[in-house]
Order: structure tokens, then sequence, then C-alpha cells
């Protein structure tokens, strides 16, 4: 049994007891479920966290898929990894009725949708505002001729049959296309150098955005891709995520004498007279941030930081979009100088939970200054690298609970945000590598 480490005041408190079953947070209250996949298995499988029971499994083409949950909490994303790019969806069956202290989960069937979406390198997977978006990149344009494209569905329409509507992409870029409601998507702008091919060291990733109105037969309605205006443009853009209709997308570091330079995060959305516009927060330093993520719930932006002279990213960046700069404080490196790995924002807003390569999960509040809460011995160490050979495991939040898998030993485990106390350990054999909801999402 591993035992939770525990921080306050700069002390260690006493290790608590794993709970050997499940437990209800209430008796009339459902916890959901949770999706996993296996790292050497075809398959996708279903846990439900109330009985501790796997309840269905489903083959794919491909082991170790990545698993995307959609706003809502009902579907989620198979990103099946296979050469034909190939996209499903798994309804998890779960409906969810909010309260003013919880929420309640109806449960019905869970299914493996007939929609099977394929094409050139699918990429960002985006939910919100009734919509579901896959960007496909296409291939490398010296590789020869692909197919860029957009594929909108509408998750209300996902029980109905309809089928997703595609919009042809001009040109190979890693995309993205983030539904702003209604008929308005903000869609990623395809370099010309790159999309020539003639550099083939030119970076795939975009340097700005235009909103394209779907009514309009995706026709531009206003720009944010002007690379001489640093307000208006974001280079060498990876990382979004929003807080209500404000966006904020991580942009290049700043780099001296580089054109690719830029230095800090875009964000776009209404100003205080409605009207969209842009503006740049710039980093505290020379380095930048290539993934964000945020709660509805909550005020800030989480971003991982560092990749600095191909140093790995080391550290956390909160982000107040409604700041005038970003400082110092903002940052967080992580402890003992190890890469960030992976991290997940709480369903409040209001910390991070974080895996480490040295298989420790920490908890982190993030405001009003970053602070150390708890931390678990959660799996055995492993390789975090994006192209790792070996199995690496994965984080989730549901509800109050992080969950995370553990492919050495064939097991899921959960850790409670609430009492910073372990819960469920559960054996389901193989190698669990990627994990979702659902479950109540705050």
């Amino acid at each position: 049994m591993t035992r939770p480490r525990w921080i306050a005041a700069g002390a260690l408190l006493a290790a608590l007891t794993l709970a050997a079953g499940p437990v209800p947070a209430h008796d009339h209250i459902s916890r959901g479920r949770l999706v996993f996949a296996d790292h050497e298995a075809p398959v996708v499988s279903v846990l439900d966290l109330d009985t501790g029971k796997v309840t269905h499994s489903f083959p794919i083409t491909k082991a170790d898929p990545a698993l995307i949950g959609t706003a809502g909490g009902r579907f989620v994303v198979i990103r099946t990894g296979d050469d034909a790019g190939t996209i499903r969806l798994l309804d998890s069956g779960l409906f969810f009725e909010s309260h003013e202290d919880h929420v309640n989960i109806e449960k019905g069937d869970v299914r493996l949708l007939d929609l099977v979406l394929t094409g050139d390198k699918p990429s960002h997977v985006v939910s919100g505002k009734n919509w579901l978006t896959v960007f496909y990149d296409g291939q490398r344009p010296w590789l020869g001729k692909s197919d860029p494209k957009v594929v909108a569905l509408r998750l209300d329409a996902l029980d109905n049959g309809i089928e997703p509507e595609t919009w042809p992409a001009p040109a190979p870029q890693h995309g993205i296309a983030v539904p702003l409601g209604g008929d308005r998507f903000l869609v990623s702008v395809a370099k010309q150098a790159y999309a020539k091919g003639d550099d083939r060291s030119e970076s795939s990733r975009p340097n700005g955005f235009e909103i394209l109105d779907r009514s309009r037969g995706w026709t531009a309605v206003d720009s944010y891709n002007d690379t001489a205006d640093p307000a208006r443009s974001c280079k060498e853009f990876h990382g979004h995520a929003a807080l209500g209709e404000t966006h904020v997308f991580g942009c290049n570091a700043r780099i001296e004498g580089d054109a690719a330079s830029d230095g800090g995060v875009l964000v776009i959305g209404p100003g205080p007279d409605g009207a969209w516009g842009s503006r740049k927060l710039a980093y505290p330093d020379g380095r930048r941030a290539s993934t964000i993520k945020g709660r509805p719930a909550g005020r800030h932006l989480v971003a991982n930081y560092g990749g600095e002279n191909g140093r790995p990213f080391e550290a956390l960046l909160r982000i107040d979009p409604t700041a005038d700069a970003l400082a110092a404080a903002d940052v967080f490196p992580i402890p003992a100088g190890q890469a960030v790995c992976q991290y997940e924002v709480t369903n409040d807003g209001q910390r991070v939970v974080n895996l480490t390569q040295d298989g420790r999960l920490r908890i982190y509040d993030i405001a009003p200054e970053w602070r150390a809460v708890a931390e678990f011995d959660a799996v055995p160490s492993f390789d975090c690298a994006w192209d790792a050979a070996t199995p690496a495991p994965a984080l989730a939040i549901i509800g109050n609970s992080a969950f995370v898998s553990d492919p050495e030993n064939g097991r899921i485990r959960e850790f409670y945000l609430n009492s910073l106390k372990q819960g469920l350990d559960i054996p389901v054999g193989g190698k669990p590598s990627a994990i979702a909801g659902g479950g109540a999402a705050g």
C-alpha cells in the first residue's frame, strides 16, 4: 500500500488509511463512470464508480488512444492514433442535473456511436457552445497532397444521427477551431511559408486566427492574424483555454532577433463595450506556454511554462485574463526541477492537481498565492516524455476526485480533493493508460 504525503506549514502529517471500496459522497447520489484505455490492447472500457466494476468494453482500431472529454460530460472522444486518423465517440450514458450543493447523475445506456470520422492527422479536439470540432492538420506539404479540414458536430444532434459538417481548410497547419456560439468559430490561419513547403524547417504552428461564420459559407468576419501587430497575432501558437467568452492562446517565447519571437499569451474576447478585440499579456521572462487549462468556475487559467533553450516545461503559469500583466509571482516551479508532465485544474477552478514523473500526485492552491497543499505517492515513477515507449499513467478530474491510472500494476486510483484523502483503489487488469470522465462536473 502506498501512503499519502501531507504538506501543511512545511510539516509532514500522519498518513491516512486507503479506502477498500466505493464510498459515495451521498447515499442517493451516483458518482458516475470513468472511461479508460489500455496501453497494449485495442480496447476502451468503462468503470462504474458506484460499484467499482468494469461494465463495458469496446474494441477500437489501435491500442493506447487519446481520450478527450467533452463539454457537458456525456461524450468522450476517442482519438485512436491509427493511420486513417480515426475518431470515435463514446456515449457514457450520463445525464446531469445540478442542485445547489451537488450534481445528480442519471445513468443511461453506454454505447460506442456508429459515427466514424477519418482524415489526415487529427489534432486539436474542442467542445463548447453545444459544438464539437476536430481539426485535421493535413500532411506536411513536402510529403505530398493532403486534406486539411475542420469537422464540426452539434453535440445535441448526436442522438439523431445528423451528419457532421466539414470545412475544407485552405492549407495544412497544426490547427484549432474554437466554437464561439451560434454559427461562429475562431479558427487558426495556416502560415503561407509552411503551406508552400519550400522551407522544411518551418513550423506547422500558426501565427494567428480568424472568426469564421458558418451561416455565411464559413466566411471570415474578423481577423487576429497581423504578425506586425503583437496585439493581433500569436506567433507559433500552441495551447488554448477559455473563461466565459474570453479565449487565451499560448504564443511563442520572447527570442531576441528571431522573427518567430512573440513573448506572451494572446487574449481574444469582448471588451467592456461588448465589442470583440485582442491584446497581448507578456510572459514574465523568456519562457513560453504550450498547454493551457481552466474551469468555468475559476478566475485563473493555468499553463505549463518553460521550453527555454530546449529545456522541458518545468513550471506552471497562472493567467488572469483580466490582468494588465503577468508577473514573476504567477510562476510556480515544479518540485525538484521536474517537468510539469500532467496536470488538471479542479472543477471549482481553485486548485491544480499535478502528476509528475516521480509518481507523486501533488495538489496546489492557485491563488491568492501558489501553495502546496498535499502530496501522495500515487504510482511508480515513469517516463512522461510525449514519445515514451513505456506506458505512462494518466490523470483525470471527475467531480471532487482525482483519478490516476496505474499501468504498471493494472489499477485505477482515486484521491479526494475536498478531504485530501485516498479513495478507491480498483484493479482493472491490463495496462490502463488514458482516462476520462464522465462524472459530475463543476
